[in-house]
């Protein structure tokens, strides 16, 4: 595991995983400042004005915004290369040598990453905002172009620096190529994007920094309940930090292909009703929007939580990567998976909050949960699960912050007539739960009778393609079970599949 070798003698290999991992912290900043902030600040207030025929308002906040978010954008950039030594040393302490010296080198070269990747961000947002969604979601896949070819190109010259230059590279390229279709919406206005001036005291630029303030709390406060966890792992056995790590890093990709994708979805659509005055819209919004996540989140917790041991052994096992390290994933792979509904929810209901020009109250519940996950981390973590505890605690927390977020938001909605009864979630629960029970049975009898069976013969000398193909058969039997019987219950968001996947 990494923690055992992040004191390794100097290498390229061993310095290269050194500057993958510094590389996060000008991406963690940046991201912050941009994708974070023009998500819940500025796209809200944009669409909300674009919407009520203020398209003039709209883009010269647009303007104004780009030039305010370069200039903030640089200036940490500037400052990050400067603190470089300091910002190493506190998130990987334990490199020293030719290694430490290595990755400040490759942090100063990664941070102007986070300039283009922010500006990148913002015209994103607008993208978003007009529902251009398949320039947003292909302009990222230049960030990989721009990283395989250098690697390519430039490795046998350049070493692992290569892969820093197609950062770069790649980032830049993500915001050049969204930029030409931002100022063509801006023109099909009548309205241009690029021109000079902060901007400072616009009545709308003020509004965006004071939105802007919490959310940027609330992204640290995240990231403090990371370091907590960290934290407490670093008293546990060896491997316990690192296996948090691998097993959130799986998590996190259903979760940014479903409930990241579906909230950026409806966004735009939230921030549009609020504007208008169209409160019923926005319930039915928010209610599809809930509804969804409950349906197809569901069966990939049962599926991860089932395959929790493949998935890591396909993903990971090979190398240093022993079967103590696999149970100790997996474990924690399986506790996190239990939270992934929690997650969704409250990514799709702060959005709701910033729709509404509301970041503060995101903010105060982040508190709350963040001291709920710190008292559950020091109970959870003197049980049996030990490090799978802290994971465990997270889902938790993560569950009890979507109930609080709701609770709010509804009290706020009823005021309007427009509040989403509890009853109105849950419709779809029986029949997910039905459907959920098929997958488990499906599984359960797939897993004994087929894998336990003649594959586990056939590839009882291939360990990797046993675990490679149960991983896929089970998934997809189980994945069609689901679909099917949720189909036949006449459950309503099968219906709505479709269109929500193109999106």
């Amino acid at each position: 595991m990494p923690e055992g070798k992040r004191n390794s003698s100097g290498g390229d290999i061993v310095r290269g995983f050194a500057h993958i991992g510094t590389g996060t912290i000008p991406n963690l900043l940046c991201r912050i400042l941009g994708e974070t902030t023009v998500e819940s600040a500025f796209m809200p207030l944009f669409r909300g004005l674009h919407a009520r025929g203020e398209t003039a308002r709209a883009w010269k906040l647009a303007s104004r915004t780009l030039v305010n978010l370069t200039v903030a954008l640089v200036v940490v950039v500037l400052v990050g290369i400067a603190a470089a030594p300091l910002l190493v040393r506190v998130v990987a302490h334990g490199f020293t040598g030719e290694v430490a010296e290595s990755a400040i080198f490759m942090t100063r070269l990664m941070f102007p990453f986070g300039l283009f990747i922010g500006l990148a961000a913002l015209m994103g947002a607008v993208l978003l905002s007009f529902r251009r969604y398949r320039v947003y979601s292909l302009a990222p896949v230049l960030l990989n172009i721009g990283i395989i070819t250098s690697v390519l190109a430039l490795s046998g010259r350049l070493s692992y620096v290569s892969l820093a230059v197609g950062v770069l590279v790649g980032g830049a390229l993500q915001f050049l190529v969204q930029l030409p279709f931002v100022s063509r919406l801006a023109a099909d206005d009548g309205a241009r994007l690029l021109r000079p001036g902060a901007g400072l005291k616009d009545e709308d630029v003020r509004h965006v920094a004071t939105l802007s303030g919490p959310v940027v709390v609330a992204a640290g406060i995240q990231r403090m309940g990371v370091i907590v966890d960290r934290t407490i792992a670093s008293f546990l056995v060896p491997g316990s930090i690192s296996s948090l790590y691998y097993s959130f890093r799986l998590v996190h990709l259903p979760y940014a292909i479903l409930a990241l994708a579906a909230g950026r979805a409806v966004a735009p659509a939230l921030a549009e009703q609020h504007a208008l005055g169209r409160h019923g819209e926005f319930k039915e919004t928010l209610l599809s929007g809930l509804r969804m996540n409950l349906t197809f989140l569901t069966p990939v917790v049962l599926l991860s939580v089932w395959l929790a041991r493949p998935i890591v052994g396909v993903v990971y096992q090979r190398g240093a990567f022993d079967a103590n390290d696999l149970e100790m994933t997996a474990s924690a792979l399986a506790m996190y998976s239990a939270g992934l509904l929690g997650m969704g929810a409250v990514f799709l209901l702060v959005r709701a909050f910033a729709a509404k020009l509301d970041t503060k109250t995101p903010v105060k519940v982040a508190v709350l949960a963040f001291f709920l996950n710190v008292v559950l981390n020091l109970v959870l973590v003197r049980t049996p699960l030990r490090h799978a505890g802290l994971a465990l605690a997270s889902s938790i927390s993560f569950s009890v912050h979507a109930i609080i977020l709701y609770m709010v938001l509804n009290r706020r909605a009823a005021a309007v007539g427009a509040a989403i009864r509890p009853v109105e979630i849950l419709t779809p629960a029986l029949k997910i739960l039905a459907s959920g029970a098929a997958l488990i049975v499906a599984v359960w009898a797939v897993d004994a009778w087929v894998i336990g069976g003649w594959i586990g013969i056939r590839f009882a000398d291939n360990l990797l393609a046993e675990r490679l193909l149960r991983m896929v058969l089970l998934s997809v039997v189980g994945g069609v079970t689901y679909l099917a019987v949720a189909s036949l219950l006449g459950l309503a968001e099968m219906r709505l599949m479709l269109p929500r996947a193109r999106r």
